[in-house]
Protein backbone atom coordinates (compact mmCIF):
# COMPACT_ATOMS: atom_id res chain seq x y z
CA UNK A 1 0.00 0.00 0.00
CA UNK A 2 1.56 3.69 -0.75
CA UNK A 3 2.15 5.93 2.02
CA UNK A 4 0.08 8.84 1.97
CA UNK A 5 -0.09 11.92 0.13
CA UNK A 6 -0.09 15.06 2.23
CA UNK A 7 0.05 17.16 -0.38
CA UNK A 8 1.48 20.93 -1.93
CA UNK A 9 1.23 23.90 0.11
CA UNK A 10 0.74 27.12 -1.81
CA UNK A 11 3.30 28.92 -2.72
CA UNK A 12 5.40 25.89 -2.19
CA UNK A 13 6.69 23.25 -4.07
CA UNK A 14 6.75 19.35 -3.95
CA UNK A 15 9.87 19.46 -1.89
CA UNK A 16 9.50 22.56 0.11
CA UNK A 17 6.88 21.22 1.17
CA UNK A 18 8.07 17.68 2.39
CA UNK A 19 10.93 18.98 3.57
CA UNK A 20 8.98 21.40 6.06
CA UNK A 21 6.69 18.23 7.05
CA UNK A 22 10.00 16.82 8.45
CA UNK A 23 10.52 20.05 10.52
CA UNK A 24 7.30 20.23 11.76
CA UNK A 25 7.38 16.13 12.56
CA UNK A 26 10.29 16.81 14.68
CA UNK A 27 8.61 19.77 16.31
CA UNK A 28 5.48 18.33 17.14
CA UNK A 29 7.00 14.89 18.46
CA UNK A 30 8.91 17.27 21.00
CA UNK A 31 6.33 19.24 22.13
CA UNK A 32 4.18 16.42 23.03
CA UNK A 33 7.07 15.11 25.00
CA UNK A 34 6.81 18.66 26.59
CA UNK A 35 3.60 18.39 27.49
CA UNK A 36 4.05 15.19 29.39
CA UNK A 37 1.28 13.32 28.11
CA UNK A 38 2.37 9.70 28.26
CA UNK A 39 2.11 7.83 24.96
CA UNK A 40 -0.77 5.24 25.92
CA UNK A 41 -2.72 7.95 27.68
CA UNK A 42 -6.34 7.82 26.21
CA UNK A 43 -7.17 11.18 24.90
CA UNK A 44 -9.31 12.96 22.90
CA UNK A 45 -7.28 15.21 20.25
CA UNK A 46 -8.73 17.84 18.13
CA UNK A 47 -6.72 18.96 14.50
CA UNK A 48 -7.96 22.21 13.77
CA UNK A 49 -7.65 22.75 9.94
CA UNK A 50 -6.44 18.96 9.27
CA UNK A 51 -6.07 19.14 5.48
CA UNK A 52 -5.00 15.79 4.14
CA UNK A 53 -4.48 14.42 7.37
CA UNK A 54 -0.45 15.20 8.51
CA UNK A 55 -1.29 16.28 11.78
CA UNK A 56 -3.96 13.91 12.97
CA UNK A 57 -1.97 11.01 11.75
CA UNK A 58 0.97 11.69 13.69
CA UNK A 59 -1.43 12.41 16.54
CA UNK A 60 -2.76 8.95 16.23
CA UNK A 61 0.53 7.40 15.65
CA UNK A 62 2.67 9.22 18.49
CA UNK A 63 -0.68 8.78 21.06
CA UNK A 64 -1.82 5.21 20.47
CA UNK A 65 -4.67 5.23 22.15
CA UNK A 66 -6.18 8.45 20.73
CA UNK A 67 -9.43 9.51 19.69
CA UNK A 68 -9.27 12.34 16.96
CA UNK A 69 -11.47 14.93 15.63
CA UNK A 70 -10.58 16.24 12.32
CA UNK A 71 -11.98 19.43 11.52
CA UNK A 72 -10.93 21.43 8.58
CA UNK A 73 -13.88 23.01 5.56
CA UNK A 74 -11.61 21.23 2.36
CA UNK A 75 -12.44 24.65 0.28
CA UNK A 76 -9.69 26.85 1.23
CA UNK A 77 -6.49 26.61 -0.96
CA UNK A 78 -3.74 26.49 1.09
CA UNK A 79 -3.34 22.75 0.03
CA UNK A 80 -3.49 21.78 -3.78
CA UNK A 81 -6.27 18.95 -4.35
CA UNK A 82 -7.90 18.96 -0.40
CA UNK A 83 -10.92 17.35 0.12
CA UNK A 84 -12.40 14.97 2.58
CA UNK A 85 -12.32 11.54 0.07
CA UNK A 86 -8.57 12.19 0.15
CA UNK A 87 -8.21 12.61 3.95
CA UNK A 88 -9.85 9.57 4.19
CA UNK A 89 -7.84 7.83 2.18
CA UNK A 90 -4.58 8.90 3.81
CA UNK A 91 -6.61 7.75 7.12
CA UNK A 92 -7.18 3.75 5.71
CA UNK A 93 -3.32 4.39 4.36
CA UNK A 94 -1.99 4.82 8.51
CA UNK A 95 -4.27 2.63 9.52
CA UNK A 96 -5.66 5.46 12.10
CA UNK A 97 -9.22 5.56 10.25
CA UNK A 98 -11.00 3.61 12.59
CA UNK A 99 -10.03 6.53 15.64
CA UNK A 100 -10.61 9.63 13.43
CA UNK A 101 -14.20 11.55 13.30
CA UNK A 102 -13.76 14.20 10.00
CA UNK A 103 -15.85 17.59 10.74
CA UNK A 104 -16.31 19.20 7.55
CA UNK A 105 -16.41 23.12 9.55
CA UNK A 106 -15.71 26.19 9.32
CA UNK A 107 -13.00 27.19 12.13
CA UNK A 108 -13.31 30.55 12.68
CA UNK A 109 -17.11 29.86 13.56
CA UNK A 110 -18.00 28.46 16.45
CA UNK A 111 -17.48 24.88 16.79
CA UNK A 112 -19.90 22.11 17.99
CA UNK A 113 -18.45 19.57 20.04
CA UNK A 114 -20.41 16.99 22.65
CA UNK A 115 -17.68 17.24 25.14
CA UNK A 116 -13.82 19.05 25.38
CA UNK A 117 -10.94 18.32 24.13
CA UNK A 118 -7.67 17.02 25.90
CA UNK A 119 -5.19 18.31 23.50
CA UNK A 120 -6.01 20.84 20.54
CA UNK A 121 -3.33 20.60 17.80
CA UNK A 122 -3.09 22.65 14.44
CA UNK A 123 -0.20 23.34 11.72
CA UNK A 124 -0.27 26.53 9.01
CA UNK A 125 -3.68 27.04 9.33
CA UNK A 126 -4.09 30.32 11.35
CA UNK A 127 -2.30 32.71 8.92
CA UNK A 128 -4.71 31.82 6.22
CA UNK A 129 -7.91 33.29 8.53
CA UNK A 130 -6.42 36.61 8.58
CA UNK A 131 -7.76 38.60 11.05
CA UNK A 132 -10.30 35.64 12.16
CA UNK A 133 -7.10 33.67 13.48
CA UNK A 134 -8.61 35.68 17.02
CA UNK A 135 -11.85 34.00 16.82
CA UNK A 136 -10.08 30.51 15.74
CA UNK A 137 -8.00 30.93 18.96
CA UNK A 138 -11.13 31.70 20.92
CA UNK A 139 -12.88 28.75 19.67
CA UNK A 140 -10.36 26.24 20.02
CA UNK A 141 -10.23 27.76 23.74
CA UNK A 142 -13.95 26.65 24.32
CA UNK A 143 -13.43 23.39 23.36
CA UNK A 144 -10.09 22.60 25.32
CA UNK A 145 -10.06 21.43 28.77
CA UNK A 146 -9.49 23.80 31.60
CA UNK A 147 -5.50 23.93 31.67
CA UNK A 148 -4.31 21.89 28.51
CA UNK A 149 -2.61 22.59 25.60
CA UNK A 150 -3.16 23.75 22.09
CA UNK A 151 0.12 22.94 20.25
CA UNK A 152 -0.10 25.66 17.06
CA UNK A 153 2.47 25.68 14.27
CA UNK A 154 2.06 28.25 12.07
CA UNK A 155 4.04 30.85 9.79
CA UNK A 156 4.17 34.59 10.83
CA UNK A 157 4.99 36.88 8.34
CA UNK A 158 6.85 40.80 8.51
CA UNK A 159 4.88 42.86 6.59
CA UNK A 160 4.19 46.82 7.04
CA UNK A 161 6.11 49.44 8.88
CA UNK A 162 4.36 47.84 12.28
CA UNK A 163 6.08 44.71 12.18
CA UNK A 164 9.17 46.29 11.95
CA UNK A 165 8.52 47.77 15.64
CA UNK A 166 6.94 44.85 16.83
CA UNK A 167 7.72 41.18 15.98
CA UNK A 168 4.28 39.26 14.83
CA UNK A 169 4.78 36.19 16.52
CA UNK A 170 4.93 38.51 20.04
CA UNK A 171 1.79 40.98 18.98
CA UNK A 172 -0.32 38.03 18.17
CA UNK A 173 0.55 36.50 21.56
CA UNK A 174 -0.19 39.55 23.22
CA UNK A 175 -3.75 39.46 21.87
CA UNK A 176 -4.31 36.19 23.09
CA UNK A 177 -2.96 36.45 26.35
CA UNK A 178 -6.26 36.93 27.96
CA UNK A 179 -7.26 32.99 27.07
CA UNK A 180 -3.91 31.44 26.95
CA UNK A 181 -0.77 31.01 28.32
CA UNK A 182 2.02 30.58 26.31
CA UNK A 183 4.64 27.81 27.65
CA UNK A 184 7.25 27.29 25.34
CA UNK A 185 8.24 28.33 21.47
CA UNK A 186 10.55 27.03 18.55
CA UNK A 187 11.51 26.84 15.52
CA UNK A 188 14.26 25.51 12.94
CA UNK A 189 17.31 25.65 13.97
CA UNK A 190 18.67 27.38 10.58
CA UNK A 191 16.12 29.81 10.86
CA UNK A 192 16.92 33.38 10.91
CA UNK A 193 15.29 35.74 13.68
CA UNK A 194 14.74 38.18 11.44
CA UNK A 195 13.19 36.34 8.22
CA UNK A 196 10.46 37.60 6.05
CA UNK A 197 8.08 34.33 7.04
CA UNK A 198 9.38 32.23 10.30
CA UNK A 199 7.85 28.81 11.15
CA UNK A 200 7.09 28.96 14.58
CA UNK A 201 5.84 26.10 16.99
CA UNK A 202 3.93 27.29 20.52
CA UNK A 203 2.95 25.33 23.50
CA UNK A 204 -0.40 27.16 24.62
CA UNK A 205 -2.05 25.83 28.12
CA UNK A 206 -5.34 27.19 28.13
CA UNK A 207 -6.49 29.29 31.08
CA UNK A 208 -9.46 28.27 33.35
CA UNK A 209 -11.46 31.66 32.72
CA UNK A 210 -10.91 34.86 30.73
CA UNK A 211 -8.83 37.61 32.34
Amino acid sequence: MPDPDYGVYHHSSREDSERLRDLARVMFVEAFRKIGMDEDTNIRIVDIGSGLGFLTILCATYFRNSRITAIDTFADPSIADNSKERLMENLKMAGVYDRVTIVEADITKSIRVDEKFDLAVSNLVLHNTGRHRFDVYRNVWDILKCGNYFIDADGFMRKGISSILVDPFRRDMSKISNIFEPEFAMEPRDQKKNAAWRYILVGLRSKCSEV
